[in-house]
């Protein structure tokens, strides 16, 4: 009877344990927008590319991607504020998602920074 009984414990510690695992990577934050093909993501440690060169004509789009969370251990999405702000006067609005898109009609070099932090970032029109 002792014997049944150790091993009914074994085979039940062995099923309670087992199915806990899972290599499915958690989902990118809600907020962050999709990276532009051929654009410049805004993240938490700068622009990406820093420097761009585009033709005359050209329109460029700025997406947000500053938003972090963990929801493996509840953790809420945190986003961070940046701007697009150039040194013409043009800029977007200082936010924590969403996109600014601007196009350059002539040639010339624009310089640009985010108005919260030190991130800095050039674009060469041709």
């Amino acid at each position: 009877m002792r014997k049944n009984f150790c091993l009914t414990l074994a085979v039940v510690s062995v099923v309670a344990c087992g199915g806990g695992y899972s290599s499915n990577a958690p989902p990118p934050p809600t907020g962050n927008t999709p990276p532009p093909s051929g654009g410049v993501s805004v993240t938490n440690s700068g622009y990406s590319p820093a420097s761009k060169t585009v033709t005359v004509g050209a329109n460029v789009l700025w997406a947000w991607n500053s938003c972090t969370a963990d929801p493996n251990y509840g953790g809420g999405e945190t986003c961070v504020s940046h701007s697009v702000t150039f040194d013409d006067g043009v800029t977007s609005p200082t936010q924590d998602k969403g996109s600014f898109n601007r196009t350059f009609n002539a040639a010339g070099t624009y310089n640009y920074h985010c108005a919260v932090h030190a991130f800095t970032g050039t674009i060469t029109v041709q």
